[in-house]
């Protein structure tokens, strides 16, 4: 699991940080993923290269469940190669990740509104090695990890045409304690994640800030990646069809504890290598919404076309329903009229006063 937040995750998201909001029933989302940190070290006459590549699939199985599946395809070892013995120095393939969000439900807070979720993951060891340098940490056994995830919209009737800010609070075991011995023996870590998106007709802008806090640390003291971290990406992402974008940003290294590694003859890092993590990666990805057999999907339609906008008012139907059906939904109509009676208030008595402003000599 990640050691700073959910990673290579398709669907409704941003580069870590994820939504609440689930795909429409029937719906398929294939994603591929790559992110990369290079780096000369003149010292040794060498290139020390980062590369990640990996392919999610994200199917909305209910009104309020998604099911995901990631596949890490390509993972370097760098370093890790060695420790463990390998004389490849890249892993085909590496881990997998089975993922169920639950959420799409509508809440308001006065006139606040959101949307809340919760996503289980858990990441299963296919690859031979764990511990790669560079990347999070990640134990032997299957890892858990449950986040909280929201999302305050500034305009409920057009979620991806309005600014919106995300949430995410999560909990990560990796269930490294050993054969008998309890789960909560575990390295276990705290995450976080936070965002904020700012969406035009062809481009969302997004910044993103999310890290970790080990509540438990490893036991074993010769493994990478085991200390805190905090990050940011700035990212853009390109709308080329309805059902196809492409995203590109930028891991940035915020902060990191102080090294606590306790290196080795096999595990000791050779001068001007970065410690625990990279102090930058470049992220990207691109995502396709095909049609399926459950759900016909405007792929190649371009984002102005009449036949989205229709397929838009569709998936504002449950919001619609929601207005309609429930009390709370009620209420926020309710509050929202009020203020556009006391904006309309407020101007009219403006409006008196600049008359009378005029009128006098």
């Amino acid at each position: 699991m990640p050691a700073w937040g959910t990673q290579l995750a398709g669907g409704k998201g941003l580069t870590t940080v994820q939504l609440p909001t689930v795909l429409e029933p029937g719906s398929l989302n294939i994603t591929l993923h790559a992110r990369a940190f290079v780096k000369s070290v003149p010292e040794l006459d060498y290139t020390l290269s980062n590369g990640t590549g990996a392919v999610s699939f994200n199917f909305g199985f209910t009104k309020h469940v998604e099911l995901g599946f990631t596949q890490i395809m390509y993972q370097d070892l760098n370093v890790s190669a060695a420790a463990n013995g390998f004389l490849s120095m890249e892993q085909i393939p590496d881990d997998s990740y089975l993922r169920l969000k639950v959420g799409g439900y509508p809440l308001t807070l006065g006139n606040a509104f959101f949307k809340v979720g919760v996503l289980n993951q858990l990441r299963y060891r296919t690859g031979l090695v764990n511990g790669v340098y560079l990347e999070p940490y990640s134990g032997e056994g299957i890892e858990w990890e449950v986040d909280f995830l929201a999302t305050y919209y500034t305009n409920p009737l057009y979620e991806d045409n309005a600014p919106a800010f995300h949430l995410n609070l999560g909990y990560l075991n990796h269930n490294d304690a050993g054969m008998g011995r309890s789960a909560f023996k575990a390295t276990q870590e705290f995450v976080y994640g936070l965002g904020a998106v700012y969406p035009t007709r062809r481009f969302d802008f997004a910044l993103e800030t999310y890290g970790n806090l080990f509540t438990r640390y490893p036991d074993e003291l010769t493994v990478y990646s085991r200390e805190n971290s905090g990050w940011a990406t700035p990212s853009i992402r390109y709308k080329m069809f309805y059902g196809m974008s492409a995203n590109l940003g930028v891991d940035v290294l915020l902060f990191q504890q102080d090294d606590g590694t306790a290196y080795t003859t096999k595990t000791a890092l050779p001068e001007g290598y970065p410690e625990n993590y990279p102090p930058w990666r470049l992220v990207g990805s691109l995502s396709i919404s095909p049609s399926t057999a459950f759900y016909r999907q405007p792929t190649f339609s371009k984002v102005s076309d009449p036949v989205n906008a229709r397929k838009l008012l569709r998936e504002r139907k449950s919001l619609f329903e929601w207005v309609v059906d429930e009390q709370e939904g009620v209420e926020y109509i309710d509050v929202e009229l009020e203020k556009i009676k006391a904006e309309r208030k407020k101007a009219e008595l403006e409006l008196e006063q600049l008359k009378k402003d005029l009128g006098n000599p």
